[in-house]
Order: C-alpha cells, then sequence, then structure tokens
C-alpha cells in the first residue's frame, strides 16, 4: 500500500526521502562537530579559536558534501545554492542565539578584525564568478585565502590559548571513532539527498538553485542551530559568534575551492545576485553589531526577518 501510494504521488516519495535523510545528515554533523570540539578541547584551544575554525570546519562538512555531490552530478544550481543557503542561514540562527540571550556582549577580539575579513572573503566567489565560471585556478586561490585565513587566526591563539604539546591517543580514540562514523553516515546520506532534491526540483519545475538555497541550505545548518543554543546556554558566546563568522569563510573559500578544483562550476551570474548581495548586507550588520560590542533580541528579531523576506523574494523573482 505505501509502495503503491508513493508510485501514485513520486513528490511524496522523495519530499519523504528529503526530510529522512536531512535528519540523518543533522544528526551526523552534530557528532562531527562534537568529535571535533573534543579533540581541540584537549589540546588545549581556546573557545575562540573553536568556534572560528574547529566547529566551522566540522559544520561545512555538510555542505562540502552535498556541493561535491552536486558537482559531480553536473548540476552548478545546487552547489551555489547550498553554500549560499547555508551561508544566509547563519544570520537567523546568530539570530535566535541573540533571542535566546535577550543580551550579550561582545569581547574584544570580536570587534576588531574578524567581521571585516568575514565580509571580504565571503564575497571573494562572487567576484571571482564573474565571468560565470569558477574554475580551478580560482578554487586554488580560495584554498590559499582559507590557509592564510587560519595563519592569521593562529598567530593569536598564543594569547588565547593553551595549548598541549602532546596528548596520548587513548585520550582521543573516543573522538576519532564517531568522527568517522559520523562522516560516513554524513557521505552516505548526502548523496542521496542530493538526488531526492533534484527530483523534487524537476517534478516541481523550480531552479536547483532555489531547492539548494531552502532544502539543502536549511538542512545543513541545522547541526550548527545546536550548537548556537548550546553555546548561548552555556555562556559560550565566544563559540557561538566564532561559529557564525567561521562557518561562512569555511562556505565561501573551503567549500567552493575544493568543488572548484574537483570539477570547474559554471553559474549564471544574474542567478546568485539577489542572495550575494543579501548575504553581503547581511554581514555589514553583523559587524556593526559587532563594533557596538552588545546585540539584544531586537537584533535577533531584525536578522531573523531579514533571511525571510530574502527566501521569499527568491520564490518570487
Amino acid at each position: 500500500m505505501i509502495d503503491s501510494f508513493f508510485r501514485i504521488h513520486p513528490l511524496a516519495f522523495y519530499a519523504f526521502m528529503s526530510l529522512a535523510f536531512l535528519t540523518i545528515i543533522a544528526k551526523a554533523g552534530d557528532y562531527i562537530i562534537f568529535s571535533m570540539s573534543d579533540y581541540a578541547k584537549k589540546l588545549g584551544i581556546s573557545d575562540y579559536l573553536i568556534g572560528l575554525v574547529v566547529i566551522s570546519i566540522g559544520t561545512a562538512t555538510s555542505e562540502m558534501v552535498a556541493s561535491v555531490t552536486g558537482t559531480l552530478m553536473g548540476n552548478s544550481g545546487i552547489v551555489f545554492g547550498t553554500v549560499l543557503g547555508s551561508s544566509l542561514c547563519k544570520l537567523p540562527i546568530i539570530g535566535l542565539g541573540f533571542i535566546i540571550a535577550k543580551k550579550i556582549k561582545i569581547k574584544k577580539h570580536f570587534s576588531g578584525k574578524t567581521p571585516k575579513l568575514a565580509l571580504i572573503i565571503a564575497a571573494m566567489p562572487m567576484i571571482l564568478v564573474i565571468d560565470g565560471v569558477l574554475s580551478r585556478t580560482d578554487g586554488i586561490l580560495l584554498l590559499l585565502v582559507f590557509a592564510l585565513y587560519l595563519m592569521t587566526l593562529w598567530q593569536g591563539e598564543g594569547k588565547l590559548g593553551k595549548i598541549k604539546r602532546d596528548v596520548s591517543f587513548r585520550k582521543i580514540w573516543q573522538s576519532a571513532l564517531i568522527f568517522s562514523f559520523a562522516l560516513a553516515a554524513l557521505l552516505y546520506s548526502a548523496r542521496w539527498l542530493v538526488f531526492s532534491s533534484l527530483q523534487i526540483s524537476e517534478i516541481l519545475n523550480v531552479p536547483p538553485l532555489i531547492v539548494g538555497l531552502v532544502v539543502l541550505g536549511i538542512g545543513s545548518s541545522m547541526p550548527e542551530l545546536a550548537v548556537q543554543i548550546k553555546s548561548i546556554k552555556k555562556k559560550h558566546v565566544d563559540i557561538a559568534m566564532g561559529n557564525v563568522f567561521g562557518s561562512i569563510v569555511a562556505n565561501s573559500v573551503l567549500v567552493l575551492g575544493v568543488v572548484a578544483i574537483i570539477r570547474p562550476v559554471s553559474i549564471d551570474v544574474m542567478n546568485l545576485v539577489l542572495s550575494s548581495i543579501s548575504l553581503i548586507a547581511g554581514l555589514v550588520y553583523l559587524a556593526y553589531l559587532m563594533k557596538k560590542g552588545e546585540a539584544n533580541w531586537k537584533h535577533g528579531i531584525v536578522l531573523i526577518l531579514f533571511y525571510v523576506l530574502v527566501i521569499a523574494a527568491a520564490f518570487y523573482f
């Protein structure tokens, strides 16, 4: 009976598949973040760098796998939709954090160069793709920028963390095992999620870019939602704020850089204008809040409403 229902209603079948694999990806991403951050804490890395780099790279694995799968299937719309959708989704996520906290103070190292760096780096792929192609050369350049970004952050880690030189394997084997199983689940689920999303795109006659922007973008951001809520509740504002900027940087240069090296990506630039400008505008607003040194629940509502308007506009235009 269930089989016949899904055969008659393929949209319901692919929607169910997408929801199921989104759930697996969210849980797998959560375990990846846990294993990476647990290892980083045992090394003595600061909360600032854990949020800005370690957790950000962990959360970017969902976008990475979905984007690589999309480009191997020859669908560039899914790639850019996933990356832009995930980056945009950081705005309501941090907005929700502001609402939960009601009012937070932003520490000095966040009101400095971090927002500016994130803003510049987030704009880089949009500049490189003006010719309609994100080439392998562009991909190499993006990865070099990411390496320089990590070096810049690491230089300041000595002031914030206390790195331990020797950590025995028996203290980290559990984290390594959790990471391995979670990554395997993520790789398997992402492939089928992208496939199901493309089928939904065809059935509804909706551009893959929009499907990536909404379905994959929101789905791949679910692990970060858990990180934000846990971090805010535990008063770890460093991790919460660092994760937002770090994730956008990781998506913009690490994910797109790897994807472009695997296979150059072609895209109609005009399709990216609205979401790209919206992302930059959202980051400018966040940079303004960082400069103020505090944020409250009203700013959170603004970020959430801004995201809702952007998604609605993407469907309309």
